[in-house]
C-alpha cells in the first residue's frame, strides 16, 4: 500500500520510526490519553483498524528555537479505504529524533480522531540541538504520516 508522502525525509521518518518501535519493544510507551474500559478500547481498535490514510493537515515545516514550544500543533485527518472520514481512531504521534518532546517529557503522545477524522497531538517543546527532527504520527500497522520540524 502506498500513501502520500512529501518529501524524501517523510520516507526517513518512517525508516527511524521501525527502528525506534524495534529499540523500543518491551518498554512501557507513555501516552497522554487516560486508560479506557473494555468496550472504549474495543471500538478504539476497530476505529483504528478502519484508518486506511493519514494526512497531515497542520504543523508540518515548522521551525521552533531550543527551549520553546513548537508554534502549531500537529494536526491529521484519517480516512478509511473509501476516503470517509474515521471517527473514534487511535492516533500515535511519536518523536523518533532526541530533539522533540511531548508535554510529559515523553517520544509518544496519543489522541482521538473526531467526528471528522481529525486528530491533534499535544503541543511539542524544542528540547534539543539545532537541526532537523521528524515526528510521525500513524494509525495501527498501515496508514502514516511524518512531520519536519527544524530547531534553531
Amino acid at each position: 500500500m502506498s500513501f502520500p508522502l512529501k518529501r524524501t525525509a517523510a520516507a526517513v521518518a518512517t525508516a527511524l520510526l521501525g527502528v525506534a518501535l524495534s529499540a523500543t519493544a518491551g518498554q512501557a510507551h507513555t501516552t497522554a490519553s487516560a486508560p479506557q474500559q473494555p468496550a472504549a478500547r474495543a471500538a478504539a481498535q476497530d476505529a483504528t483498524a478502519r484508518v486506511d490514510r493519514l494526512w497531515a493537515i497542520e504543523g508540518d515545516e515548522q521551525t521552533v528555537k531550543a527551549g520553546q514550544q513548537v508554534p502549531v500543533r500537529l494536526k491529521v485527518r484519517a480516512f478509511d479505504a473509501n476516503r470517509k472520514p474515521v471517527k473514534g481512531a487511535v492516533i500515535t504521534f511519536s518523536t523518533p529524533g532526541p530533539g522533540l518532546k511531548f508535554p510529559d517529557g515523553g517520544d509518544d503522545a496519543t489522541a482521538t480522531t473526531d467526528q471528522n477524522g481529525y486528530a491533534t497531538a499535544p503541543a511539542l517543546k524544542a528540547s534539543g540541538s539545532p537541526g532537523p527532527d521528524l515526528v510521525t504520527a500513524g494509525a495501527g500497522t498501515k496508514a502514516r504520516v511524518a512531520f519536519e520540524i527544524t530547531i534553531t
